[in-house]
This record gives structure tokens, C-alpha cells and sequence, in this order.
């Protein structure tokens, strides 16, 4: 039996508090055949100390220190440095479960997927020192081609969607990236990334395993006060939207529809509830996007509400001006 080299890319950026957890995670892995890069985005705290120690004791550990670029420009420089067939992203706060590489390598490998990704697990910064992952004999898996993975990302079910679009608890066959880059500068890259990826795989397997903690800080980017950086996450359904179209997949625009219009009813519910001083630019920003979006299609009832993510246009559109008006 082979086994074939997987590179772990590990963007770096002030994580003194959490790295060591996440390398350890990583070191003991039950498959040993790994590089392991650990790119420092320029860190002000003892993170790079924390990564030349890590690498002083294992040679399978090469580290990269670079100014501070971003998160899409490390990832990025990770894949021009790796010289393995299979690639695996993780962030440097978060952990994985020791059989993270070797469940999703079979996976990958046996069902001669592109990728193969794993369901995760959201752990309190608390929790972490004595963290221990669930312990199941759940080996179900799910094998999908590109349209139908394309179809889990804007799914009805939040947790489906949150698994499917980001890039985190995913291996995937280094070709994939040829002509495909992370955005730099830009937040929410998964949106960007993931949809293209999953295009351009002829075969996804999706485990039923939970092999990633995602670990929960307060000090994470999803928990700093609104700003105008929120707006960001606009763009890449305007990109999702223009891809549907591009490829004539006229269900998936649908659903990205209804899933763009609750993420502007999210946004605008943040708005309204946050101290940002100039509300009323923001809210005219919103407001235009979904007069553009928002185009009733069907005879639709709003007093029906699936116990899903997604409404319907008109639950959207009715809650859209209830925000609007209560705050005029």
C-alpha cells in the first residue's frame, strides 16, 4: 500500500493563545505522511517562536515568514510551496481529530473523489485544553458530483450549508487549484473559492464524521462590532449569481436568490442593532441590493415558515421593510 503525501497549510497570524493546540492536533495525526507549512502573516505576538519550536523537533514542518498579506495570500503561498498531490487547509486556532487526515485521505482515495470533506464540530476557546472529539462508529458518507455539492452550499439546512461552503474541513487533490486562487484582500474567501472548486471536481464524498473543531473565539473576526467590511459579503453572491446564470442552472440561481435575500435581512437585522454611526448610507446600500434581488416568482404564502434556513421571497421581502419601517 502507498501512502501518498498530504500538505497541511496553516496560515499563521497572532494565535499564541491557540497554535500549540492546533499543532499538536496535527503532529499526532494517525497518518504520518504529512507536510506540514506554517505560514506567519507577520504576527506581533510569539507565534512565529511558537512555530520555529514546533519545527525544531519535527523535520516534517517547514516555516514561512512573510509581512502581514491577509489570509487568502498565505493559503495562496502554501500552495505554490507544496510538493504533495493532496492539500488540506487549516486555520491555526482551530483543531483536528487524529484521524482527520487518514478518514478523509480513504474517502478521498477509495470512492477516486477530488475531494473530500468532513462534517465539524464548534468547541468554546474554553473547552479547548481538555477537548476530546466524539467518539463514533458512524463511517456514513454521501458521494455527490459537482452540481449536487453546488446545491448543498445554498441548501434550505444552515448546518448542510456551513459544512459545504467552507474550505477548512476539506481535502482536496492539489490539481484543483491550477487556475484557482483565494482572493486577497478580500473577507468571506471561502464564498469566493469553495462554489469553484466544487465546479471543478468531477466527484465530492462528504463524511458523516466529526473530525474538525472549529474553535470559538471572542476575539474572532465574526465577533467584532459592525462595520462597513460587513458589506463585503455581498460580493460573492453577486458572483454565485452570475455563475448560475453563466452555466444556465436557472434551480441554483433560485435558491442563491433566497439565500442572498435572508443574508441582506441578516445584515440589515445587524445594522439596526449595532452603534455604526452612519446607518442610513449602509441601510440605502441594502436597500437597493434588494429591490435588485428581490423578484416575486411564485404565489407565495407568508405565514408559512419551514423549520429551515431558508424562507420564502415574500417572508424576506415582508421582514425586509419591517426593519426598514421600524427604524425611519
Amino acid at each position: 500500500m502507498q501512502f501518498p503525501k498530504i500538505s497541511i497549510i496553516i496560515p499563521v497570524y497572532n494565535v499564541e493563545k491557540f497554535l500549540p493546540f492546533c499543532l499538536d492536533s496535527i503532529i499526532k495525526q494517525t497518518y504520518k505522511n504529512l507536510e506540514i507549512i506554517l505560514i506567519d502573516d507577520g504576527s506581533t505576538d510569539s507565534s512565529l517562536i511558537i512555530c520555529n519550536e514546533y519545527a525544531s523537533h519535527d523535520k516534517r514542518i517547514q516555516v514561512i515568514h512573510q509581512e502581514n498579506h491577509g489570509l487568502s495570500y498565505s493559503r495562496n503561498r502554501g500552495i505554490e510551496v507544496a510538493s504533495s498531490e493532496y492539500i488540506s487547509f487549516i486555520d491555526a486556532d482551530d483543531i483536528v481529530s487524529s484521524d482527520f487526515c487518514e478518514h478523509l485521505l480513504h474517502l478521498l482515495i477509495s470512492n477516486n473523489a477530488d475531494i473530500a470533506e468532513c462534517k465539524f464540530i464548534k468547541i468554546n476557546e474554553s473547552d479547548l485544553p481538555d477537548y476530546t472529539f466524539p467518539n463514533s462508529s458512524d463511517s456514513s458518507f454521501v458521494l455527490l458530483n459537482s452540481i449536487e455539492a453546488l446545491n448543498r452550499i445554498h441548501n434550505d439546512n444552515l448546518d448542510v450549508c456551513v459544512n459545504s461552503v467552507v474550505v477548512w474541513n476539506k481535502l482536496y487533490k492539489i490539481k484543483l487549484f491550477k487556475d484557482i486562487q483565494f482572493p486577497v484582500g478580500k473577507i468571506h474567501e471561502d464564498e469566493y473559492t469553495t462554489y469553484k472548486l466544487f465546479y471543478k471536481a468531477k466527484k465530492i464524498v462528504s463524511s458523516n464524521k466529526q473530525l474538525y473543531g472549529y474553535v470559538q473565539r471572542k476575539s474572532s473576526i465574526m465577533n467584532k462590532p459592525f462595520s462597513l467590511s460587513r458589506l463585503d459579503a455581498l460580493e460573492p453572491y453577486d458572483n454565485y449569481m452570475t455563475f448560475f446564470k453563466e452555466i444556465g442552472d436557472t434551480y441554483l440561481m433560485k435558491k442563491c436568490e433566497r439565500r442572498y435575500l435572508r443574508l441582506l435581512v441578516l445584515i440589515l437585522s445587524e445594522l439596526e442593532n449595532s452603534d455604526f454611526d452612519n446607518k442610513p448610507y449602509v441601510r440605502n446600500i441594502l436597500k437597493e441590493k434588494f429591490d435588485e434581488i428581490y423578484v416575486p416568482d411564485d404565489i407565495e404564502d407568508p405565514t408559512i415558515k419551514p423549520a429551515n434556513m431558508l424562507q420564502s421571497k415574500v417572508y424576506y421581502y415582508n421582514k425586509f421593510q419591517e426593519l426598514l419601517k421600524g427604524n425611519e
